[in-house]
């Protein structure tokens, strides 16, 4: 058996280190005695952790390959409806999914064909209402058009409220990414009063849930906490999301450096809140603020406030910019949209500033849409903006210390204890070196 620690992967996340540990449980699945053995946990976390190390390292094909062939192997070994063959299928598609994600959203028409299977199988195996499927209706509904979203993730709803009682906090994480994928689905195709309405009970009750068995400062209460505040905004309800906008900002001015991005996405929609109820002296400090970052950030992008001068902080070399002729010629989409997002990821390869800067953007963006199942993807990111900044900086920096610590709240957000109290002890360690 392969036993791969906590630790071990910790570590390997951490430097970029992976091949060794994908070498050992590619070993350990091409091996065919293992196709019988996922009803063994150990088995199942390999499959999980290999599933992560190949999104660590963004190796889609290769990560498909080998979950298609256990697959398939299972299905013809099993037939198709039964558990393990919904546990491969499951990390299955959620690679398919993660893999059109970034940087580039695509076409997701193939995660959402497997996540459908899924549900099928998994509907004929645990029943319509049973727990188990309540994930899936909740991806599926962020995967979907604003048409299609509302009844899959209506029925997750009915499938919490009628389960799950109000002391649970898996009820709160449900209740969350129902509430927020639904907001995010009304906020961008202009929502009725009532839709917002509707969104603002979900996330209401999910914050009553954690209010009474979470401490403030937990990721889960501060994310209710600033979506909430976001669906009472625009129902002009401007004391209330006020309230919860101050709350929100005060826990995570504790949590991070005063220049953090979260910090000041949460400082701007308090500016706009204050505005909306003309409070204009309570405005000027918090302007005063935000001018301040903005400096700091225009800085941070050059490179200057790292004192690093062969940094490179470009974008695009200056000769992939377009001409005047090139800009006449007209754009053939389905030609030269692949060759964007390899030329977009080349560029993500490259060890700058501005590359570290743009994953960490990417990662706090993605981890304000509150969809539990992107967390990997925000995990992802934080770590490879971590390597980046790690050999350019050190490792004892602030800024790379402050990266350590947003991956800290992604897995507390994730009740990953054991990745949270590593990434603590390395926070702890580093700051020893300081």
């Amino acid at each position: 058996m392969v036993s791969i620690s906590k630790k071990d992967l910790f570590q390997a996340k951490l430097t970029g280190n992976l091949i060794n540990l994908e070498n050992q449980l590619q070993n350990y699945f091409t091996n065919s005695n293992n196709l019988s053995d996922f009803t063994q946990d150990e088995t199942k976390n390999n499959l999980h952790t290999l599933t992560k190390i190949y999104l660590y390292q963004r190796k889609y094909d290769e990560a498909k390959q080998l979950i298609n062939s256990i697959l398939e192997a299972k299905i013809t070994l099993l037939g198709e409806e039964n558990h393990e063959v919904v546990f491969i299928l499951e990390n299955l598609a959620f690679i398919t999914y993660l893999e059109t994600y970034y940087p580039f959203f695509q076409d997701a028409t193939e995660a959402k064909k497997l996540y459908l299977k899924l549900l099928a199988i998994q509907k004929q195996l645990y029943g319509q209402n049973s727990l188990k499927i309540v994930q899936t209706l909740i991806v599926i509904g962020v995967i979907s058009t604003q048409q299609e979203a509302p009844a899959f993730l209506a029925q997750a709803l009915h499938i919490c409220d009628s389960t799950l009682t109000d002391n649970d906090i898996e009820l709160a994480y449900f209740l969350w990414q129902i509430g927020s994928a639904l907001f995010d689905k009304c906020y961008f195709f202009g929502a009725e009063s009532s839709e917002l309405e509707y969104i603002e009970v979900v996330l209401t009750e999910s914050l009553e849930i954690c209010q009474k068995y979470l401490p403030e400062s937990h990721p889960l209460f501060i994310s209710c906490m600033i979506n909430l505040a976001e669906a009472k905004h625009h129902l002009t309800h401007y004391e209330s999301a006020e309230k919860l906008l101050r709350k929100s900002l005060a826990e995570y001015e504790k949590r991070f450096y005063p220049f953090h991005p979260q910090i000041f996405n949460l400082r701007y929609n308090l500016i706009v809140n204050l505005q909306m109820q003309s409070k204009h002296e309570e405005l000027v400090e918090l302007k005063k603020i935000q001018d301040n970052y903005r400096e700091y950030h225009e800085k941070r992008i050059k490179g200057i406030v790292f004192s690093v001068p062969d940094v490179d902080t470009t974008l695009y070399p200056i000769e992939d910019i377009l001409t005047e002729e090139d800009q006449e010629l007209d754009f053939d989409f389905a030609n030269e949209y692949q060759k964007m997002i390899e030329k977009q990821r080349e560029y993500l390869s490259q060890d700058n500033f501005y590359v570290a800067n743009s994953l960490e953007n990417s990662a706090y963006e993605n981890l304000r849409k509150s969809e539990l199942f992107l967390l990997n993807e925000v995990e992802t990111l934080f770590l490879r903006a971590l390597q980046i900044k790690g050999k350019i900086l050190g490792h004892n920096h602030d800024e790379v210390l402050d990266i350590l610590a947003s991956l800290a709240y992604v897995y507390e957000l994730q009740q990953d204890q054991d990745s949270y109290e590593l990434c603590s002890q390395e926070i702890a360690k580093l700051k020893m070196t300081k």
